[in-house]
């Protein structure tokens, strides 16, 4: 089984001239899956392409309620994620909540950052205590406007530089400030291959190693009991990134099993079969392809059995 866990989709509602059509057209999802040999799509709200003007509660019930239905009507080709907001205050935690515990939805997606705020926000610790209590993955995906946003007014710069960065700038604060250190349950999935956090292990160590010598900097909070690496080891990479030797990196710095594939498609108009050949195509035994293609994303969502 294939499993694609990067994708976004929107209810029909939101639709937009200035919007790529794909996300709001399933069937198509499903023409191109059956194309690209991908058996399920695992879709949610990334927060880029959502009805101006519209209140973020709003947007979070509507979506939930449309991954709800689109999940129950699609069994076989789609998975919603629940939309939340870490830092969105108990309405949208009791929401989150129930996505989740009512509606059945197997996850949920959150932007690395939102106006700045990022996830190592003390607002954000009710999220993830719930997140932790709900024992489900947590996908994060970086926002519209991103870290450095003033310099990326060119070329989509902050679809192809800015977005990768956002998730590699939270997820390392998250880590250094103690994040997956009090809630060590947390089943992240970061996007991108995880931005540049692949090739960070070491420069991340090395800094901890000298957190002691003030001739660098200053190194605060020390709260971590154990090097960075460790921590990055927990995480999860999605293989969104159409670079086989990015894939390679995240493979050997986290190990193949917490390696998920993904396209973007919807809304990328990148075949399917084009990404679903770039883990073909990976130096890694055959078993290991299997367990990137669909086997670790089976046992992630709770799938198996």
């Amino acid at each position: 089984m294939v499993i694609d866990c990067h994708a976004h989709l929107a209810p029909k509602s939101w639709y937009s001239p200035k919007s790529p059509p794909a996300i709001f057209n399933i069937e198509g999802l499903i023409e191109e899956q059956q194309r690209g040999g991908v058996d399920l799509t695992v879709f949610g709200n990334n927060w880029i392409r959502t009805p101006e003007n519209a209140k973020p509660m709003d947007i979070v019930k509507e979506f939930n309620e449309f991954a709800a239905e689109a999940t129950a009507r699609y069994a076989k080709h789609l998975l919603g994620l629940a939309c939340s907001i870490a830092f969105g205050g108990d309405e949208v935690l009791k929401e989150t909540e129930r996505a989740v515990r009512q509606y059945g939805l197997k996850g949920i997606m959150v932007n690395s950052s939102v106006d700045g705020e990022y996830l190592d926000s003390p607002r954000a610790e009710p999220f993830f205590q719930l997140v932790s209590d709900l024992d489900v993955p947590l996908f994060v995906h970086p926002p519209k406007t991103t870290i450095g946003n003033e310099k990326m007014e060119i070329f989509r710069l902050p679809e192809m530089l800015g977005r990768p960065f956002d998730t590699t700038l939270s997820l390392t604060r998250f880590i250094l400030t103690g994040g997956l250190e009090k809630f060590p349950k947390l089943k992240i999935v970061a996007a991108h291959v995880g931005g540049a956090l692949p090739m960070l292990p070491g420069r991340l160590g090395f800094g901890y190693e000298l957190r002691k010598d003030m001739s660098f900097g200053p190194w605060a909070p020390d709260v971590l009991t154990r090097p960075p690496a460790s921590y990055i080891q927990q995480l999860y990479f999605d293989t969104v990134c159409l670079h086989p030797p990015a894939v390679m990196c995240a493979v050997q710095t986290i190990g193949v099993d917490h390696v998920v594939f993904g396209s973007d498609f919807p809304p990328v108009p990148i075949p399917l079969k084009r990404s679903v050949d770039i883990i073909h195509d990976l130096s890694v035994p055959e078993a290991d392809k299997n367990k990137i293609l669909g086997g670790n994303a089976t046992k992630l969502l709770g799938l198996s059995g």
